[in-house]
């Protein structure tokens, strides 16, 4: 029986070397039969081979190798095979110190083969098996020389981590014990691989996975990992290090942001093996087999000398803030180093962090996919990014603590505030105490901060300059008592306000300065100036950095008179509309078309919601980088009037929704109903133009005829032999025309769906869109069933659609509702086949591209 647990001992050699007349290959495998015996090796060469793909077993056994041995010969230089064998060997040796060893069964011209002649060959002093008068003493060289090698790889492999560094590698640091399902959580259970950009002459190159760091390490050398405080520098160092020493490599991790690596870099990796090595001393070890991980290496004082003595390693990882703030004199130094820049989570990455932290403690589907899509909904409305490109940073660390902030009870909540309001609180007050901050000085920083904010912001600026901001100095501690000098003042607060490389002072991150801004109007809320301000912010919704701000005041302060000024905001958008209600009457000239829109269907049986899943993330994932490449701005034409009052729209219902899913608990139940109300007609009012505007005959034959016109220009067309004619050509884009309408349509109650719906606010959903009692109403109360409390109620769309005033607009978009929610959601068989009996909706084997919606 062969054992699994030995070094993996890979064979190459030339066929013609194992013949009866020279059986080498034989001789070599009885005389390593002690060492097989004794479990050391388990060695494999093509002979192993029974069956299946002959080359790819080859490869992959010649990728997974401790040891590879060449048996050169003449034959060996010769073939091909046996060439490109030897040249994956060196690179496996380059690479991750993979044991190459020549054996040498003739003689030939070894010594001349490059690669081959670089390496220390057995029999001693490369004497060739066939020149010994005695082959059995040759092969016992052999067998001498692979033992010695194979004792001390096993010796390396089984070099054991002491326990407080294992415990530091799997430490997840505030959130060990955040998950009530474990009694304490490990690195391993949360980790997801994070995406970095590679940059070649100062310019992003490519995007790689974390997963592949480790090869581009063994390829590259040397690497340097910059990323910024929170982006999760640290723990990538823990799984580079893991992931090196399941290589059998030696990874040594460095960390001295206290003293800033005063004294010789040799010193602290001797010290740091010591520290997390058990006997390290008594192995024998090649110094390329050990590998630096060098952390917060930006606060090391003598980097140029240190970088110098890492040269002497063949592979190093430097993790720094700034990839380009290392300030080297010598940029030969670092010139041998690949850089790669941690970047925030996109939206699949996010996606799977979420799914594994449900995943510890919930494995039924339906509930799965709930607390899925509820825990993503929090988190891309903590991060902004349901306003805009976002206000916090996309990193593990803020994802997480946000979700541990809403699902803890562990700490008391600021009643004056929201649980999200909270969550950001919580931040704060992170940083400060991380930072050294007394619990007695917190209230002197908090309101230094939020002076400071309010003073940007008056002076309508992004940043203070070094004049700007001493002259705040002096306002402030002309009005407020600061009894902490001003430098340490600063010191303490380098993680939230920001100084950067021209001197001028910002918050780090837009949330700080939103979260501080809005505390000052809360907190100066009965000032008649602050008063007027805060109109004037909610009157400018469109502009995001006034959006944001609303939200944060809705967490300070439950003062009536804001939630009054956002109602009367609410009312006079599109105010000379009626909300759209998708009757048959509203819809006559929309239902005339419905033939000419596309039908959709179900899914089939053995449809991977998944599957289905990941590739919506994926056109997520493109949407959100098409977003970060182009800047965002608040500016508009001054005569786009229509411009300025949809973004308005658009930007006051977000705002709307936020406050009544942040305030669900503390908000009277009139006052929810309420907002949600004015929220859903907002956009009702907006779909109401829409349908003035693409009724009146005239604007549907001029945009049909422009389509029409451009549709030579479509690469589906533009190289055919049977092109349309023009009676041809305007049916299509008459057909094009209607189903972008059906769309824009289905698209504003997604909008109202997503930006008003919760699961906290079923009840409050399910009262209003009743009284309401149109077709849209209804569209939008089960659009929020099934989207967040994952319900579908077959009978009572069955019974609306039955209904004389229901459009056949209203029937087309509830089905599609279905159908995606059948998409992206597991569906058993039983329930198909209420879809098709009730609904008539039903699954198909196949889904035509023109028919799929989904």
């Amino acid at each position: 029986m062969q054992n699994n647990n030995g070094l993996k001992v890979f064979l190459s050699y030339s066929h013609k070397d194992n013949e009866p007349n020279s059986p080498h290959i034989d001789n070599f495998l009885n005389h390593i039969a002690p060492l097989k015996a004794e479990g050391l090796i388990d060695e494999w060469y093509d002979g192993n081979i029974l069956s299946g793909e002959y080359q790819q077993q080859i490869d992959q056994k010649l990728e997974n190798a401790d040891i590879i041995c060449l048996f050169v010969s003449a034959n060996f230089l010769s073939s091909e095979n046996c060439r490109i064998e030897k040249e994956k060997a060196l690179e496996l040796r380059c690479k991750r110190m993979v044991s190459v060893l020549p054996i040498i069964l003739s003689p030939c011209g070894w010594l001349d083969n490059k690669g081959i002649s670089d390496l220390l060959a057995t029999p001693k002093d490369g004497k060739p098996v066939s020149d010994f008068s005695n082959s059995d003493q040759a092969w016992h060289e052999v067998y001498t020389r692979l033992k010695n090698i194979a004792m001390n790889e096993l010796k390396i492999k089984h070099l054991a981590l002491k326990d407080d560094f294992k415990n530091f590698l799997q430490d997840t640091e505030m959130l060990t014990k955040a998950n009530s399902k474990k009694e304490k959580l490990f690195l391993d259970d949360i980790f997801v691989p994070v995406e970095l950009e590679k940059y070649v002459d100062y310019k992003v190159d490519e995007k790689v996975s974390s997963d592949l760091l480790v090869d581009n390490l063994l390829e590259c050398k040397r690497i340097i990992i910059s990323g910024e405080a929170q982006s999760g520098k640290t723990t990538l160092c823990k799984k580079i290090y893991s992931d090196l020493r399941d290589l059998n490599l030696i990874p040594v991790y460095i960390s001295d942001k206290r003293n800033r690596f005063v004294g010789k870099i040799e010193n602290f990796i001797s010290a740091s093996l010591d520290e997390q090595y058990e006997n390290f001393e008594n192995i024998e070890i090649d110094k390329n087999r050990i590998i630096p991980i060098v952390d917060d290496f930006h606060y090391a004082k003598n980097k140029e000398k240190h970088i110098d003595n890492l040269l002497n390693y063949t592979h190093s990882i430097l993790v720094v803030d700034d990839i380009f703030g290392l300030n080297i004199e010598d940029e030969t130094l670092i010139s041998s180093f690949a850089n790669f820049r941690i970047k925030e989570l996109k939206p699949s990455l996010r996606y799977g962090l979420v799914k594994k932290w449900v995943s510890l403690s919930d494995n039924d589907i339906v509930t799965d996919y709930q607390s899925i899509d509820k825990h993503t909904g929090l988190i891309n409305s903590t991060l902004g990014k349901n306003i805009g490109k976002g206000i916090m940073p996309a990193y593990p660390f803020f994802i997480l603590s946000t979700i541990l902030a809403y699902e803890t009870f562990s700490i008391s909540l600021d009643q004056e505030i929201t649980s999200q309001g909270y969550c950001y609180q919580a931040f704060i007050y992170f940083y400060l105490r991380r930072n050294g901050v007394k619990n007695d000085e917190i209230d002197i920083y908090i309101n230094f901060l939020t002076e400071l904010a309010y003073h940007i912001h008056e002076e309508n600026k992004e940043e203070l300059s070094p004049e700007d901001f001493a002259q705040f100095m002096v306002s402030y501690q002309e009005t407020y008592n600061l009894p902490i000098k001003e430098e340490i003042v600063l010191s303490n607060l380098s993680e939230i306000v920001s100084i950067d490389s021209f001197r001028n002072y910002s918050f780090r991150y837009p949330y700080f300065y939103y979260y501080f801004v809005a505390k000052y109007l809360s907190d100066h809320i009965d000032d008649t100036k602050v008063i007027e301000e805060i109109k004037r912010i909610l009157n400018n919704l469109h502009q995001n950095k006034n959006a944001y701000i609303s939200i944060f005041l809705t967490h300070h302060s439950k003062n009536n008179r804001i939630f009054e000024e956002i109602e009367g905001v609410a009312l006079s958008l599109f105010k000379k509309y009626r909300p759209a209600t998708l009757t048959k009457k509203e819809t006559k000239f929309f239902d005339a078309q419905a033939h000419n829109i596309v039908k959709a269907v179900l899914p089939p049986s053995n449809n991977n919601p998944e599957k289905e899943r990941m590739e919506l993330l994926t056109l997520q994932d493109e949407l959100e980088q098409s977003n970060e490449s182009v800047e965002q701005s608040d500016e508009f034409p001054e005569n786009d009037n229509f411009a300025i009052e949809l973004r308005r729209a658009v930007k006051t219902v977000e705002v709307m929704g936020c406050i009544i899913k942040n305030r669900a608990g503390s908000l009277k139940k009139a006052e929810l109903e309420k907002l949600f109300e004015d929220g859903m007609d907002i956009h009702l009012r907006v779909l109401s133009a829409f349908f003035d505007l693409i009724k009146d005959e005239t604007n549907q034959n001029e945009i049909v005829d422009f389509i029409a016109e451009r549709m030579d220009h479509l690469e589906e067309i533009k190289d055919t032999h049977n092109k349309p004619n023009l009676e041809e050509k305007k049916e299509m884009a008459n057909k094009l025309f209607w189903n972008i309408n059906y769309f824009v349509v289905c698209g504003f109650i997604e909008k109202i769906i997503h930006s008003l719906g919760s699961d906290k606010l079923l009840e409050i959903v399910k009262k209003v869109c009743d009284e309401v009692d149109t077709p849209a109403s209804f569209l939008v109360k089960h659009g929020i069933l099934m989207e967040y409390n994952k319900n579908v109620r077959i009978s009572e769309i069955a019974g609306k659609n039955n209904e004389d005033s229901f459009s056949a607009i209203a029937k087309k978009a509830i089905r599609l509702m279905v159908i995606n929610y059948c998409t992206l959601n597991r569906i058993t068989y039983a329930d198909r086949q209420r879809l098709n009996s009730q609904l008539g909706i039903s699954s198909k084997i196949t889904i035509p591209e023109q028919t799929h919606e989904g």
